[in-house]
């Protein structure tokens, strides 16, 4: 990577969106902490019972760490780029307007269920139309995809959003899914950026110092969740990055794509432990296995051991005309 992108990367997409996040999250925390202790106090027969916290602010900082890798990357923004690869803030506005209403009410199951739809589907639309003649291979084929993509993605986001919530309100665990959220996160990082799909190696960099900040946070005020609006962006985000790779890098390693794909599966395993670190080590142990599966179809070909290698495919040659000798010293 150039060292000065690199650079670029560190302060627009950790330094500021992390330094940002950590204030925000803190202070709107912390007096969300504040109001539940004078509720708690209060001598009244009918006290007001306390809020949930400031569950739509999450997602507007995750939404900021996109922008700030955009901006890292591009060194400009665009209000409506003609190339799909430059909506990458678009689609995360699109996304933080969806988590955003969760955050505020809470929905029923199936109005939450719809809202992701749509906002999946206007995600996977703004990141392929482009190709829809190329890559896709027509507009029908656009449409069936937009439906699939946005069908899987509101599924396994309404999973994990409701077994996020479970765990929260039980246990108070809401740092433990933070830190799961970010090895799935690391773990996609390298399958992206050797299925020559850099942009996926660089935009997590932005989640990935918002989640941090949250799990500072959350070690703090133990009622911090990431459910509600901050699950429904993440899968919106890996939903954004498969896509770009797809259509933008082909399907050369769609195994290793596929595997990174099935890492958010990870967060719907259910844990019965009651401890928090039990159940974070149980995740990183499937995310590791996960993440190198994905990396294995990936880097093994290369290896000279491996069955069907270059160097393995270089010795055949060699192989085929010992066998020819054999047969003709035979006759």
């Amino acid at each position: 990577m150039d060292p000065q992108l690199q650079q670029r990367l560190m302060l627009f997409a950790g330094f500021i969106p992390g330094g940002i996040s950590f204030a925000l999250l803190l202070t709107a925390w912390y007096l969300r902490a504040l109001s539940a202790s004078k509720t708690d106090l209060d001598q009244s027969e009918e006290p007001r019972p306390a809020s949930q916290g400031p569950r739509w602010l999450l997602p507007v900082m995750l939404a900021m760490g996109v922008a700030g890798a955009d901006y890292a990357i591009n060194d400009r923004f665009m209000l409506w780029p003609d190339s799909n690869s430059n909506r990458f803030t678009h689609a995360a506005v699109l996304l933080a307007l969806a988590a955003v209403i969760e955050g505020i009410v809470k929905l029923p199951l199936l109005l939450a269920f719809s809202i992701r739809f749509v906002a999946y589907a206007g995600v996977f639309w703004m990141l392929s139309e482009g190709y829809t003649q190329t890559v896709l291979g027509g507009s029908a084929n656009l449409v069936a995809y937009t439906l699939f993509a946005a069908i899987c993605a509101s599924l396994i986001a309404t999973a994990a959003d409701r077994t996020a919530q479970h765990n929260n309100h039980e246990r108070g665990l809401g740092w433990v899914d933070a830190a799961s959220w970010i090895l799935v996160l690391a773990a996609v990082m390298p399958v992206f950026k050797e299925n020559q799909f850099a942009l996926g190696a660089m935009f997590p960099a932005g989640l990935i110092s918002v989640l941090t900040s949250t799990l500072i946070v959350g070690l703090i005020f133990r009622s911090l969740s990431i459910a509600r609006g901050g699950i429904t962006f993440i899968v919106g985000f890996f939903l954004m990055l498969l896509t770009g790779s797809i259509v933008q890098s082909g399907v050369l390693n769609l195994p290793s794509v596929l595997l990174a794909a099935s890492l958010p599966l990870v967060m719907l395993v259910p844990l019965r432990s009651h401890s928090g670190l039990r159940r974070l080590l149980v995740r990183v142990v499937l995310i590791a296995l996960v993440g190198a599966s994905a990396s294995l179809t990936i880097f093994a070909p290369n290896l000279s051991f491996w069955p069907g290698s270059s160097d393995s495919n270089e010795q055949q040659p060699a192989d085929d005309a010992s066998i020819v000798d054999y047969y003709n010293n035979l006759e």
